[in-house]
C-alpha cells in the first residue's frame, strides 16, 4: 500500500481546510513548487494535487497544471472543479496520470470512452452520503446508488473521504472505506491521517491501496524524509 502525499491550492497558496470549509484556510510558509520539489526528493511517487479554486467555483488555477510537465517522470492526479467531460479530457492532455472528481457520480454519461483506469471518482461521504461541490452539498443518491454506473463503466478506484474527519487528525473513518470497498473499489484512503500508525491501520482494511495526507506531512506529524516515510511513498499502490 502506498502513501500519497497531496497538496491544495487556494490562491496559489498551499493551504488546508477543516472539514472542506473554505473559511477554515490555513496558507503554510511555502511555495508549492518547493513543496512539490521536497516530495519529489523524498522519493514520492504519486502526489495527489487538489485545486480549491475551482472546487469552489473559481478559475482554474494554471499553476497546478505545470507540475505534470515539470515532473514527466512522476505520476500527478488531479482534483477539483473538474465537471465536464471537456475538463476532465483537458487535464489528462496536460499529463496528469489520473482526473479525480465527482461528475462520474452526477453525469457518468459523460466520461464514456475514456479509459477507466485514469479515472478515479471521488466519493466524498459525510453521515455516509455522498458530498458534491466543494463538499458543500449532499447527493440525494445512496452511496450504492452512484456506485454502480462507476462499476458498469469500468472505474474501479475511488478517493474516498470521510468529510467529517478531514483535516481534523481524528484518525482515518476506516468505516467509510470499507463500506465503498465493499462495493468493488480500490480505495484511496483520505482524511484525518496522523501518522504511521494509522497508515498501519489502513492496511488492514480490505480494497484500500492507497493513504492520501497532505496536513500530517505539512504539519510536521510525519515528515518526507524519514525512512519509513519514505517507503511508505514509494511502495507499490495496491491492496496488501
Amino acid at each position: 500500500m502506498r502513501l500519497i502525499p497531496s497538496m491544495d491550492l487556494l490562491g496559489g497558496q498551499v493551504v488546508r481546510l477543516l472539514k472542506g470549509e473554505r473559511g477554515s484556510a490555513y496558507s503554510y510558509p511555502v511555495t508549492p513548487e518547493a513543496w512539490v520539489k521536497r516530495l519529489v526528493d523524498a522519493g514520492a511517487r504519486r502526489i495527489h494535487l487538489v485545486d480549491l479554486e475551482a472546487a469552489f467555483g473559481g478559475a482554474p488555477q494554471r499553476l497546478l497544471r505545470l507540475f505534470a510537465k515539470s515532473w514527466p517522470d512522476l505520476d500527478f492526479q488531479l482534483g477539483g472543479g473538474l465537471r465536464s467531460r471537456q475538463a476532465v479530457e483537458g487535464v489528462l492532455l496536460d499529463g496528469f496520470d489520473a482526473v479525480v472528481g465527482t461528475l462520474a457520480l452526477e453525469r457518468p454519461e459523460e466520461l464514456k470512452g475514456l479509459e477507466p483506469s485514469r479515472l478515479v471518482a471521488a466519493l466524498d461521504l459525510r453521515q455516509g452520503r455522498p458530498a458534491v461541490r466543494g463538499w458543500t452539498e449532499t447527493s440525494g443518491k445512496t452511496l450504492a446508488e452512484v456506485a454502480r454506473p462507476l462499476l458498469d463503466l469500468g472505474i474501479t478506484r475511488a478517493l474516498v473521504t470521510d468529510v467529517e474527519r478531514d483535516g481534523a487528525m481524528t484518525g482515518p473513518g476506516l468505516e467509510a472505506l470499507a463500506l465503498v470497498a465493499d462495493l468493488g473499489f480500490q480505495v484511496q484512503a483520505s482524511g484525518g491521517l496522523r501518522g504511521l500508525d494509522d497508515f498501519v491501520a489502513l492496511k488492514a482494511v480490505p480494497g484500500v491501496v492507497a493513504a492520501i495526507t497532505g496536513k500530517a506531512l505539512l504539519d510536521g506529524w510525519m515528515t518526507p524524509e524519514d525512512p519509513a516515510v519514505r517507503a511508505a511513498m514509494a511502495a507499490p499502490e495496491g491492496a496488501c
